[in-house]
């Protein structure tokens, strides 16, 4: 994925994880939607799963590290309850510890079975991360959630000018139900499609234009090109370029869990603050492995 495209799904990421962790006012339309109904099954099919992760932290390629190594395991147990103190009953989490935990599956525990690692100029260090928590935030009517696991971070992790700061950080993952996923690869199929038709016929309008020596037959061509670009903004192609590939994904029985998702970490401790109030802060991107 280009340095471009993941930061275009970061923000998209981080947005709904924003809305999600603040949520709307009751006054805007819509606030009150509820939880898929399927949420708490969908909870089953990431219960005991491990998972393979590699942290690469930097927003820029002049200034990553990766942290390579970790192994989680989801269990499918409720966490005692989530703190904004690290504890051995895990972080705060957006969605359980905000204002809308019914459109969370609550705070469920996961094990660190392996630390990371990363090498700096000191030789090898090992990241441990602790208090590990996970949900599944995933609103009614919406082809796709979110999957998001806290954990707290004892030292900071840091290579060179790059630095991973101690304290809560979340790793966060889309995933897609099995239908959902068909028809937005449907759509986007069929948007493609039509894209595709009206940028072939800009592309011929415009060698037209540079062919004929007649100025008003050159305005015609160009006039015909702008008329094509604006359909091919109609296609709605931009619409679904968050829809991932076959091989944008890892399966979990009926979910489809997109690899590459973002670390990031808040400045509050807290999630049921006012809206925006908890800002948050990109670190870079997880990839599961």
């Amino acid at each position: 994925m280009s340095l471009s495209r993941f930061r275009r799904a970061a923000a998209v990421v981080l947005c709904l994880t924003e809305v999600s962790s603040a949520f709307l006012p009751t006054w805007v339309p819509g606030a009150s939607i509820q939880a898929i109904p399927d949420l708490n099954r969908y909870t089953t099919v990431f219960a005991d799963e491990p998972m393979d992760v590699r942290l690469t932290v930097g927003l820029t390629k002049e200034n990553v590290f990766v942290i390579d190594g970790f192994q989680f395991q989801l269990a499918g147990t409720l966490a005692d309850g989530a703190s904004a103190t690290p504890s051995a009953k895990g972080v705060p989490l957006p969605g359980a510890n905000g204002p809308k935990p019914h459109l969370s599956s609550g705070a469920m525990t996961v094990t660190c079975e392996q630390p990371g690692k990363y090498i700096n100029l000191q030789g090898l260090q090992r990241v441990e991360l602790t208090g590990g928590v996970w949900e599944i935030i995933w609103r009614e009517n919406s082809p796709a959630g979110i999957l998001i696991c806290g954990f707290h971070l004892a030292s900071d992790a840091e290579r060179n000018d790059c630095i991973m700061e101690r304290g809560n950080i979340y790793l966060t993952f889309p995933i897609w139900s099995e239908d959902g996923l068909r028809r937005e690869r449907a759509k986007k199929e069929k948007a493609q499609i039509e894209y595709d038709e009206h940028a072939m016929e800009r592309d011929n309008e415009l060698e037209l234009m540079k062919e004929t020596p007649n100025l008003l037959m050159k305005a015609l061509h160009f006039r015909q090109a702008c008329q094509a670009t604006q359909k091919m903004d109609f296609s709605d192609l931009h619409h679904y370029v968050d829809v991932p590939s076959t091989s944008d994904v890892k399966i979990f029985g009926e979910l489809h869990c997109v690899k590459t998702g973002t670390v990031w970490r808040t400045n509050g401790n807290a999630f049921n603050e006012p809206f925006r109030s908890a800002k948050q802060r990109l670190l870079g991107s997880a990839s599961l492995l």
